[in-house]
């Protein structure tokens, strides 16, 4: 950071350089020059003041202010100080240009927020507060000086909704003033409008327009209200109302440390934030030849996603199917996938046509020799995977490794068929491959380390998050997937209406319910799934009867017009269906006992996976559950909600659901655990490896 003078008269701070990376935004920061700019706008020569954002600027390291946090008074004094000195600020009434010449988000746009007049290059950057997906609020001043110049109901979204903006939606939506194309531009710009600007009339009503009666209960529809930032931001903007400026930052600042202080923001920072991080970069670092050339059997929708991917990673990807016809098919669903990317601003037409002459359709397996790579996506049939197996393998390079997409079958069985078992792993990707994150990596009992470097190298090159588990039935993911399910299969059996039990998992935070989710990947799906399972408990077994006597009667899903729900032919809201052979229960539990269910059912096996080697760590479990199954993230995921419950009460309410089935089985390390009040995580650390 440093000062220079314009004109003699209008001060300039450039807050980093060119040619640097980022620059970090802290506490510090704000410590080191708003004192400065106080005493630069106190002297009596001094028309204004220029802040200057060279090169991308963000916030803080938030492990550092979490270990801030925790000296709760320090912090609370610090924010106060920096509260008052910006109302100083605020107050001196000469005007404030902030230039912003790259991405600008988190504090850094607090900062900037402070300015009257606010100048952004019109380049492709992006500016936001991108920690309110975490549940927390921007701060330092950014809800007072964005409500003032935006007015509480635009300021809104900008402060709760997580979105970075690019500088023509931000001028659109008056987050910023005006844009500029050239850097040596800004600065005359800047000069123009101290001299001739007269200073806005900013209120605490937000630009004068008050709040009517009614308007915070308006302004909390408006919000995820689960997150404390949202909560946080609409009460400042009630609370605040026709203060001083000095005590409206008081507000803010003491709301600030309230939000740090909450369970939900260090829970979806730990597991969204730095788990996602961390995984991603550990893929990185991996030792791995880079791929050139790979294969991928089967053209449907996944084989032709993961094509996709491949072939936008600038890799060479052969497509087949058992006809070249199909195989075109699979093409031309990435065709239509790029052409989205087009109408969204997000792929140039030369990009398409690049990356679909990577995508090459074949119906000959000869046409594979000397790939890095084979993936077969084929239906999930052992019989069937075992076929394309010993069929292809042989054309892989020396050092080429073979990947099945398979969704449950144990890797250590597919790998029997496999030339060599070192080179063969699991590779499951989600539907829809081009929008989902995650990647679930699967190491059979005899996969080598090499092959497993070589699947996150690829991972990693496709832009994924992975995680790598064990073997077992249905691995990790599709594992917990089918408890779900299987439990509100189980509920409907006791006579609980359809009804409740989607809500309960709605109102649990799953965005669908498991018997919605049944009816779209089809009934006959999971019991195909279940037939090809090892061995089935008593409550599996009842579930599978179930699904085949529902199948038996045409009700199979979505796509045969009903299943567990009704389908109306022209294409109308789905309608909820009560099996009328199946009694209502007279006892319906509670909607927070089925939400329980839902949540712990989940849990439950997740540590048992844990527990039995599949995961290595709890994070891997809250990154699939959150990622791959849709499990809420607002407790930082499965192992997360059992710290949410507290592990002693989470081991009574399943020792409660124990008449439900054998799904409710406790494993005895967990009642150990329980006994210990152990916690997975401190804060945003685990502690799972202290045991």
């Amino acid at each position: 950071m440093n000062r220079q003078k314009i004109d003699r008269s209008i001060c300039h701070y450039k807050l980093g350089k060119v040619s640097e990376k980022s620059t970090l935004i802290d506490l510090d920061s704000f410590d080191a020059l708003l004192p400065m700019a106080i005493d630069c706008l106190a002297e009596e020569q001094c028309k204004g003041l220029v802040i200057e954002f060279l090169c991308p600027a963000k916030g803080p390291d938030y492990r550092s202010v979490s270990e801030q946090v925790a000296a709760w008074q320090v912090f609370q004094d610090r924010l106060d100080s920096i509260g008052r000195r910006i109302a100083r600020i605020r107050c001196c009434g000469k005007p404030i240009v902030a230039i912003i010449h790259a991405d600008c988000s988190s504090w850094a746009l607090s900062l900037a927020s402070l300015a009257d007049y606010i100048l952004l290059k019109d380049a492709a950057l992006k500016l936001g507060f991108p920690e309110s997906k975490f549940g927390l609020f921007p701060g330092l001043g950014a809800s007072i000086n964005l409500m003032m110049r935006m007015g509480s109901e635009q300021a809104l979204p900008v402060l709760t909704s997580g979105k970075l903006y690019s500088p023509q939606e931000a001028k659109k939506i008056g987050l910023i003033d005006a844009l500029f194309t050239e850097d040596k531009d800004a600065i005359d710009l800047a000069k123009a409008w101290i001299s001739t600007c007269s200073l806005p009339q900013r209120s605490l009503e937000g630009n004068g327009n008050g709040l009517a009666s009614g308007y915070h209960a308006n302004l909390l529809s408006l919000v995820n209200r689960q997150l404390p930032g949202n909560l946080a931001v609409v009460q400042i903007f009630q609370d605040v109302q026709n203060e001083s400026l000095t005590f409206a930052y008081e507000i803010e600042a003491e709301a600030y440390r309230t939000v740090w202080q909450k369970e939900e923001p260090l829970a979806m920072l730990r597991l969204q934030y730095y788990a996602v991080q961390e995984a991603i970069q550990n893929a990185k670092q991996v030792k791995a030849p880079a791929m050139q050339k790979i294969a991928v059997i089967g053209a449907g929708m996944m084989g032709a996603g993961i094509a996709f991917e491949a072939a936008k990673a600038g890799l060479q990807v052969f497509l087949k199917d058992v006809n070249t016809a199909a195989a075109e098919k699979g093409k031309a669903h990435a065709e239509k996938l790029c052409s989205k990317l087009i109408s969204l601003g997000k792929m140039e037409e030369a990009q398409q046509a690049d990356l679909l002459k990577r995508i090459m359709p074949t119906e000959n397996y000869a046409d594979f020799d000397g790939v890095d790579l084979i993936i077969e996506a084929v239906f999930e049939d052992k019989t069937l995977k075992h076929q394309v197996i010993a069929d292809s393998m042989g054309f892989l390079t020396d050092k080429g490794i073979f990947a099945s997409n398979t969704t449950s079958l144990p890797i250590t069985d597919l790998a029997k068929g496999a030339m060599d078992p070192k080179q063969f792993i699991g590779i499951h990707f989600f539907s829809p491959v081009d929008r989902m994150p995650l990647v679930e990596i699967i190491q059979g009992k005899e996969t080598s380390q090499e092959t497993v470097d070589k699947a996150l190298s690829f991972v990693s090159r496709l832009g994924k998050t992975p995680i790598v588990v064990q073997d077992g039935p249905a691995f990790f993911t599709s594992r917990i997937f089918f408890n779900y399910l299987l439990e509100g299969i189980s509920m409907i059996l006791e006579g609980i209406p359809l009804e409740q039990v989607e809500d309960a998992a709605r109102l649990g935070g799953f965005a669908v319910g498991p018997l919605a989710v049944l009816d779209e990947i089809t009934l006959d799906l999971m019991l195909h799934v279940y037939k090809q399972l090892p061995s089935l408990h008593a409550s599996q077994k009842r579930a599978l009867k179930y699904l085949e006597k529902l199948i038996a009667q045409g009700r199979s899903g979505r796509k045969s017009g009903q299943g567990f729900y009704d389908y109306p032919a022209d294409g109308g809201k789905k309608l909820y269906w009560q099996d009328p052979k199946i009694k209502l229960s007279k006892n319906i539990p509670t909607t927070d006992i089925l939400k329980n269910r839902l949540l712990h059912v989940v849990a439950l096996d997740s540590y048992r996976c844990l527990a039995d080697g599949i995961l290595k760590q709890p994070i891997d479990g809250d990154l699939g559950a959150v990622f791959g199954l849709g499990y809420p993230a607002l407790h930082g995921g499965v192992f997360g909600h059992i710290d949410h419950i507290g592990i002693n009460q989470f081991t009574k309410d399943c020792k409660s659901f124990a008449s439900y089935g054998e799904q409710w089985e406790i494993p005895k390390s967990l009642k150990q655990l329980a006994k210990q009040d152990f916690k997975f995580y401190t804060g945003l650390h685990g502690n799972w490896n202290s045991l």
